[in-house]
């Protein structure tokens, strides 16, 4: 159905995709967006169908939204589920794992939370229900260059105050490259179970200490920016 799409705003001129979207039609804001970026819109994701059907009633969801939205879920559903390995090392918060990330980012930087399926989740397409993932929903999705300070660090904090109850998935990203991290709440600590990569995980956990003792600074310093040594 893009096809026709294409060839009628090439000869009629290119609407605005977030006013296409505003009227509930994802496929001629998708058709609109691929016109004006050069670029395909992914609407194959379950995320795409839920902002487009919220965003009538949400003018804070854009077609740029979507996009951004499901490239991160997308991301976050790259961690492997098999093959990872085994680390048992804990984090007392992870607003000091946040506010390591910020502190060793080498943007442009991604960190994206979810957690696992349980029955008391509401249907994703009720408004303001947690987004899905193929491994349950998603809790925060956080970029680095950000229009707020520490933004990292703030995500970690709102975890902290309301932690979820079964395994959560980390994945961060940036320039230097990729590690995904599964964690636990186990008394009152977050117990790192597993990591896509031992050294860079256990690296970002021990970071997690650093920072808070040391500060920012002293952890680049010592450490050097990025996520992933090089």
């Amino acid at each position: 159905m893009i096809w026709p799409l294409l060839l009628t705003l090439a000869c009629f001129g290119t609407p605005d995709p977030d006013a296409l979207l505003r009227t509930g039609d994802l496929d001629g804001a998708a058709a609109a967006w691929k016109v004006v970026h050069g670029t395909p819109l992914d609407t194959d994701h379950p995320v795409a169908h839920v902002l487009a059907m919220r965003a009538p009633r949400d003018p804070a969801i854009t077609v740029a939204t979507i996009a951004d939205t499901v490239g991160a879920v997308r991301f976050l559903e790259q961690a492997p589920l098999k093959r990872t390995e085994a680390l048992d090392l804990t984090i007392d918060r992870l607003a000091d794992l946040g506010a390591a990330l910020d502190a060793l980012a080498e943007p442009p930087a991604l960190v994206v939370v979810g957690r696992s399926e349980n029955l008391a989740d509401r249907d994703p397409y009720t408004t303001n229900a947690p987004l899905p993932w193929k491994g349950g929903r998603i809790l925060g999705i956080v970029r680095s260059p950000s229009t707020a300070a520490d933004p990292f660090a703030r995500m970690g904090a709102g975890l902290d105050a309301d932690p979820p109850p079964k395994l959560v998935v980390i994945g961060v990203s940036d320039a230097t490259g990729v590690v995904y991290l599964n964690l636990e709440r186990q008394d009152g600590v977050w117990a790192v179970l597993a990591a896509s990569d031992a050294d860079a995980g256990a690296r970002l956990v021990l970071a997690a200490d650093a920072v808070r003792d040391y500060g920012a600074p002293t952890l680049r310093e010592r450490q050097g920016r990025g996520f992933v040594r090089r």
